[in-house]
């Protein structure tokens, strides 16, 4: 798998922006989070089309390799996005801006709620 991802970026950094989901990183660190959500739903959506094993995937949702209980081991949030995006029949491109902007929602809905621990 690591093979595999390491391939797909080098494509990526060949084709040039024309291949990426988005143009440049943000700078702001809960639109970088967002970013890499929908990355990983990206790189998820086109390892479901070349037949990588959903259960491949699971190390993109780990929160600490560390942990001895699962339920503090992964992400929810992740593996909703890396299943989702197994079950995906739509393009990766449109997968990743809609995890982007759902991120993005709720980052807004967490910061008017006072929910960020701003």
């Amino acid at each position: 798998m690591k093979h595999l991802m390491l391939s797909l970026i080098c494509v990526f950094a060949v084709a040039g922006p024309t291949a990426a989901a988005f143009d440049g990183l943000p700078r702001e660190l809960d639109a970088q989070l967002c970013y890499g959500h929908a990355m990983v739903g990206f790189d998820s959506v086109i390892n479901s089309r070349l037949g990588v094993p959903a259960e491949n995937a699971l190390d993109l949702a780990s929160k600490n390799p560390l942990a001895v209980i699962l339920h503090e081991q992964y992400s929810t949030y992740l593996l909703k996005v890396i299943w989702g995006a197994y079950l995906w029949n739509g393009n990766p491109h449109d997968y990743a801006v809609g995890v982007f902007y759902r991120c993005a929602e709720q980052q807004g809905q967490n910061t008017r709620l006072g929910l960020n621990g701003d």
